[in-house]
């Protein structure tokens, strides 16, 4: 029974994962807010969900402690990117705060992500401690920033352009997981950890660039408008 379900959602991960390595390009060139944004960000999001899904199915099947970090990390980061959509304004409007759905996810991560720690303190995650123990401090962070968030949507640092940031940042990190993922099996010629460590290194900085690029061009903006 643990060969007929776990070898079909592993060809399922593999699939999908080689075709997100390309998708997921697509909306971070195109023009944020166009038809091509909006749909290849769909298709990425369908593809991820179809990823994350089998790989939850072979971390029940086969625990691997490094796998269920990854796995937490990148669905925290994938549905709190897509769910900060519906929360742009909860300033405005208080049907735009947190669901009981997210603070189910988000407090299932931060749980699993602890497990994780728990496992790395006591030496049970293999010769992948330090990519596992990265992935656990991703997860944590996204997972307390998103409950900081809930429990005071318009607490510091709220603006009306914050959920921007926040679909940037994460949609990356999403994304970043999957080249990690990719890179770990198949760029094997990079020393380990590095091979799966230097997505994280390039992603995160791009992010940070991309949102102070945002925040300039809106400032930019602003002053436009006001001569």
């Amino acid at each position: 029974m643990d060969k007929l379900v776990f070898f079909p959602a592993l060809a399922v991960h593999i699939a999908t994962g080689f075709l997100l390595v390309a998708v997921g390009l697509v909306p971070i060139l195109s023009r944020k807010g166009s038809r091509l944004h909006r749909w290849s960000g769909r298709l990425f999001v369908t593809l991820m969900s179809v990823l994350l899904a089998a790989a939850w199915v072979m971390t029940l099947l086969r625990f691997n402690a490094y796998f269920a970090a990854l796995s937490a990390t990148a669905t925290i980061t994938l549905f709190s990117g897509v769910r900060v959509l519906s929360r742009k304004r909860p300033d405005l409007d208080p049907r735009q705060r947190a669901k009981l759905l997210d603070w189910i996810a988000t407090l299932a991560v931060l749980a699993i992500g602890a497990w994780v720690l728990l496992l790395i303190t006591q030496g049970r995650t293999g010769g992948k401690a330090a990519v596992s123990a990265a992935l656990v401090y991703a997860a944590l962070t996204y997972g307390g920033w998103d409950l900081w968030r809930f429990l005071r949507p318009m607490a510091w640092p709220f603006s009306p352009s914050l959920w921007r940031y926040e679909h940037v940042l994460k949609m990356l990190s999403a994304y970043g997981a999957v080249i990690s993922a990719f890179s770990g099996n198949v760029l094997t010629f990079l020393p380990t950890p590095w091979s799966q460590l230097w997505p994280t290194l390039l992603f995160q900085p791009m992010a940070v660039i991309w949102i102070a690029v945002l925040i300039l061009d809106r400032k930019r903006q602003r002053r436009l408008a006001a001569a």
